[in-house]
């Protein structure tokens, strides 16, 4: 787990890093169905998600996934398979989901090619068909991609691997025309703006996660924007549990809001080993109203590049992110 200090000074002091190893895909270690938070109420749609994709379906995916990318383990397939299924699963919950992974992406772009089991997919599980858009890159979209790390962060258990898949996380703050909305505490508004309404009608389990996602966002910003501290926020004690990056979460929402003129360091000084170098397209000392902005487009990803997996991104074996079992949060499985 992570060691975060809470003395009398404001930060933690920077930690040494003297190795930073990659993690290995390891299937065997994924937590069992979509590894959701405790207490959020989506267990039934995860079983729903995997009884639309039927076994023969995926084999053929991975087949022809394993053809373009020879290099490909299965184990690697499998985890970043895991994290498409994830990003399905938030496709019901937000109004808009980006897609911040190119090889995640490039296995979604292979099931696009079985055009009548993918139709059906998205038919048996969000009641039509997931478009697809050009991808774009997370720099384009820095307040939306860091709303998606929020999201996810509160979702899911991070694995071994996920923020390698993902290119890190927290790179970004939030735009100050969201923080402002939370800050306003209209819970109406803000579900929706950002959450996916049709789907809360469809799906009584997505409604009430809205619900939660919608109160915890404005509690934190809240007291982000209460205290002239991070540990004033009193964070360490109600957000470090099993899985502390739900507690980085909230030092994204507070640097956001709090010290968003100065965001990269604020955040640095809390994240965890192996965790800073994760992403390729981290923004630096950047300003929520400087690079924060609003941005809108649906399911677009990263161009990221890099890999040994014979793929072109930087979540394949060779990247050039790093993120151990300890600085992840529980382990990597199918």
């Amino acid at each position: 787990m992570f060691r975060f200090l809470f003395g009398k000074s404001s930060k933690p002091p920077k930690r040494n890093r003297p190795g930073k190893s990659k993690p290995s895909y390891r299937a065997a270690d994924l937590p069992q169905g979509l590894g959701l938070q405790a207490g959020i109420p989506l267990a039934r749609l995860v079983a729903k998600l995997d009884s639309a994709l039927p076994p023969d379906y995926v084999e053929r995916l991975q087949y022809r996934v394993k053809i373009e990318h020879p290099l490909m383990s299965d184990d690697e397939f499998s985890c970043k398979w895991f994290e498409l299924k994830r990003f399905f699963l938030m496709n019901l919950i937000l109004k808009r989901t980006p897609m911040f992974s190119h090889e995640i992406d490039a296995i979604w772009h292979e099931m696009l090619m079985f055009t009548r089991e993918y139709q059906r997919f998205g038919e048996q599980f969000a009641g039509g068909v997931i478009h697809h858009a050009p991808e774009r890159e997370p720099k384009e979209m820095p307040g939306e991609r860091a709303w998606f790390d929020w999201v996810y962060a509160h979702l899911f258990e991070f694995t071994p691997t996920s923020a390698r898949c993902w290119n890190g996380f927290f790179r970004n703050p939030l735009d100050k025309e969201r923080t402002d909305l939370l800050r306003g505490g209209n819970e109406e508004e803000i579900a929706e703006l950002w959450f996916d309404m049709e789907q809360a009608k469809r799906y009584p389990e997505v409604a009430e996660t809205i619900g939660l996602l919608v109160a915890q966002a404005i509690s934190e910003a809240e007291k982000a924007a209460n205290s002239r501290r991070f540990e004033d926020t009193g964070w360490q004690n109600s957000l470090s549990g099993p899985n502390s990056m739900v507690y980085l979460a909230g030092a994204m929402m507070f640097f956001s809001i709090s010290e968003a003129h100065d965001y990269t360091s604020g955040m640095d000084s809390y994240m965890p080993e192996n965790q800073e170098d994760t992403g390729k397209d981290r923004t630096s000392n950047c300003s929520a109203s400087g690079c924060g902005g609003n941005s809108s487009g649906d399911n677009s990803g990263d161009t990221s590049s890099g890999g040994d997996s014979g793929s072109s991104s930087n979540c394949s074996s060779g990247s050039g992110s790093s993120c151990s079992s300890s600085s992840c949060g529980s382990s990597c499985s199918s």
